[in-house]
């Protein structure tokens, strides 16, 4: 009888080594995901932040010369890396999983020497639209950018970095230096400015971001060097280049296509309705873009599992093992996705009081870009899917359908209903993009979202 206690102890011990086993499995598995939404998520934070000590010490002439200026940096740093920042994640992570270390450091040396050859054709190119800048926005934005122009190559190599980075699981290397340091510092470099009585301006502003966008750059190598030499120990490189620029190519016009989805409906609505109308789409697109963050949470932990889930030639997906690891991927986004999206439109009348009175109009808005959104949620991160699987034209063509949906619809509606005609759009363009992408992971990859036979087509 004595015993009996002990024995139960003892049949306690395996179940309790099972609990804390599974929940070891899911903090692994998950919590890559989880960090990349935090840190997604303190960014968010800072960019608001960001924005109110900018607006408060330029003033509104200044502050709209330094964002105009900065957002032609930011936008000419993304496409600087050629695409291999992204199509890194893939090759960088399929290199490891296959032992092949030559070619991981042919890759690295082609990735640097890329992005550092765009950021010289993107800044000869902004430097040469000066003139047009000028004209429009005044000579003080000239000498803004070209301060901006310096920071290409840091932003672009720390763009490369975070593909690298995110190439092997180590999500907080890849995103705390773009996302959190970046802007952390041109906050504390601004508020210590201010301390010491100088006067801020739009040029000091960009002296700013320049010296932040190096210090995100020196961490991001600093963080990544040390490890990257155990992962990917030094070898004589190699160089496949033909694969690489057929991957990096569509992955860039992908980019472009995407900048496109994000911009016109705002471009176009600037040039058909009121400043007034811009202004209640422009609240209403922030508020949306809340969603964006589980989207890329997911995509950035996810990326370089998909990547290893390719079969050793490179050609064909492993489908049992893909169609795995997508199923918990898209629950990822799915649940939490359309949680976050029904909040936020039941919420969105609160959330617009605190802007405004004015801003009771954008409800509607706000809402369409929701629900639009839970859509594209909906799908899972199919984006990153067929990227790592080798299918990045099928996202390319996805983005691009979507840009033109988008773009005319935006002509058709926005200058009689202004702000909800460029709502419904963006989200026609989200559906079209989907339908696209839909398709694409039925023929490619065998993954069938809404129980519809599966088409598998070779890769």
């Amino acid at each position: 009888m004595a015993g009996a206690p002990e024995a139960g102890v003892e049949g306690e011990k395996p179940q309790a080594a099972r609990i804390a086993q599974a929940v070891l499995r899911l903090v692994s598995q998950h919590g890559a995901a989880a960090s990349a939404l935090g840190v997604r998520l303190g960014a968010a934070g800072l960019a608001y932040l960001l924005q109110i000590v900018l607006a408060r010490s330029l003033g509104a002439a200044d502050y709209g010369t330094f964002s105009f200026s900065w957002s032609l940096v930011t936008i000419g740093g993304f496409i600087a890396t050629l695409g291999f920042g992204q199509i890194g994640v893939r090759f960088l992570a399929q290199y490891h999983q296959q032992g092949q270390h030559g070619l991981a450091q042919g890759f690295l040396r082609a990735g640097i020497m890329a992005s550092l050859g765009g950021s010289l054709a993107m800044a000869m190119l902004l430097f040469a639209a000066s003139p047009l800048v000028e004209r429009g926005y005044g000579e003080l934005c000239t000498h803004v950018l070209a301060i901006g122009l310096i920071a290409l190559p840091f932003f672009a190599l720390t763009d490369f970095m975070e593909g690298v980075a995110r190439s092997q699981g180590w999500t907080i290397r890849a995103l705390v230096p773009p996302y959190i340091i970046r802007q952390g510092a041109i906050i504390v470099i601004l508020l210590f400015a201010l301390a010491i009585g100088t006067r801020i301006n739009a040029e000091i502003a960009m002296l700013a971001a320049l010296v932040a966008t190096l210090v995100a750059a020196l961490v991001q190598v600093l963080l990544i060097a040390g490890k990257l030499r155990t992962t990917l120990p030094l070898a004589p490189p190699a160089y496949a280049f033909r694969d690489w620029m057929t991957a990096a190519r569509p992955t860039l016009l992908s980019d472009l296509a995407l900048l496109a989805r994000q911009n016109i409906d705002l471009i176009v609505l600037g040039l058909m309705a009121p400043a007034s109308a811009v202004g209640l789409y422009f609240a209403a697109t922030r508020i949306a873009s809340l969603l964006g963050l589980i989207d890329f949470a997911v995509g950035a932990a996810f990326g370089h599992r998909f990547a290893r889930a390719v079969n050793t030639d490179g050609t064909t997906p492993e489908a049992p093992a893909l169609r795995t690891l997508y199923a918990e991927a898209r629950r990822l986004t799915l649940g939490p996705g359309l949680l976050a999206a029904l909040m936020l439109i039941l919420a969105a009348p609160l959330i617009m009081m605190l802007f405004g009175p004015a801003f009771a109009e954008a409800v509607v808005p706000t809402q369409i870009l929701l629900a639009a959104g839970a859509l594209r949620l909906a799908i899972g991160p199919a984006e990153d899917a067929l990227g790592m699987a080798g299918h990045p034209d099928v996202v390319w063509r996805a983005n691009a359908i979507g840009a033109l949906v988008m773009a005319i619809l935006c002509l058709l509606l926005t200058r009689d209903m202004q702000a909800v005609g460029a709502a419904l759009s963006a989200a026609g363009g989200i559906v079209a993009a989907n339908l696209m992408l839909v398709l694409g992971l039925r023929r490619y990859l065998g993954l069938s979202l809404f129980g519809l036979p599966a088409a598998r087509e070779a890769a």
